[in-house]
């Protein structure tokens, strides 16, 4: 006679499904905005209202003021706040025309990467490919950075697309010119960042109308480093001007 198999009241409440879920991927940033929508909602900031400052979110949320300015101007693109420089951060009124919760996420890229984090990661990596690229370049090389140097000069302001064009075919020139295609291939993949509205955004907000000028005397002297050969000239050059740009993120004009 066949037994029958009785399974035990353990057995009986054991998952069959041994896969653990997967777990989404939230950057800090998107929380506090999520946050702060909230409180929006709920009353505690009404329409016409200014958020705390941004020094004082930072403080109640612990967070850095940098995360506090990425959820900040998250809000503005989605069209719940303004952010009026002098004044403070304003909330708008989400029935009006303009509030679109949707825009983030449409741009949402496969990895959830904030500007700050890019630019860091771009701080390590290009010094790296301007010292190779001194090193290992060729005339062609050469002569496509002259080429972008040149598109980005002739655009009329710094958010036309030619001058973004133009930084972007440098600096990929430059990883290019390193002789290893996975530098391009990193930098290629870190300027994809660059093209998304949040990234767009701190650039409009935090980066002065001196930039465009800095920017092409910095490129022409990493250039001229790497056309001479210098690498550690060219190293110490990409770092700099690197760390201009990563400076004004962090220091920039206070939203609040």
């Amino acid at each position: 006679m066949k037994r029958t198999a009785k399974l035990s009241a353990t057995d009986a409440d054991r998952p069959t499904d041994t896969r653990l879920p997967q777990i989404e991927s939230v950057r800090l940033y998107r929380r506090i905005a999520d946050l702060l929508t909230t409180r929006i909602d709920q009353g505690l900031f009404p329409v016409g209202s200014f958020l705390p400052a941004e020094r004082e979110l930072a403080e109640q949320l612990g967070v850095s003021r940098t995360t506090v300015r990425e959820a900040l101007i998250a809000l503005e693109m989605v069209g719940r706040v303004s952010i009026r420089h002098g004044h403070g951060v304003q909330v708008l009124d989400a029935s009006q025309p303009g509030y679109s919760p949707q825009v983030l996420e449409d741009e949402e890229p496969i990895v959830d990467i904030g500007p700050i984090q890019v630019m860091e990661a771009r701080r390590w990596v290009e010094p790296k490919t301007a010292e190779m690229a001194a090193i290992n370049h060729t005339e062609e090389h050469l002569e496509r950075m002259r080429q972008a140097m040149q598109l980005q000069s002739q655009a009329p302001t710094a958010r036309a697309v030619q001058y973004r064009d133009g930084d972007r075919k440098f600096h990929i020139e430059i990883a290019r010119a390193s002789g290893n295609p996975a530098y391009q291939v990193l930098v290629s993949s870190l300027w994809e960042f660059r093209a998304k509205p949040l990234f767009r955004r701190f650039e409009e907000l935090l980066v002065g109308p001196d930039r465009p000028v800095k920017t092409a005397r910095e490129h022409q002297a990493i250039y001229d480093a790497i056309a001479r050969r210098d690498a550690k000239a060219a190293s110490r050059l990409m770092r700099v001007h690197l760390d201009a740009v990563l400076r004004a993120f962090i220091e920039g004009a206070d939203p609040s």
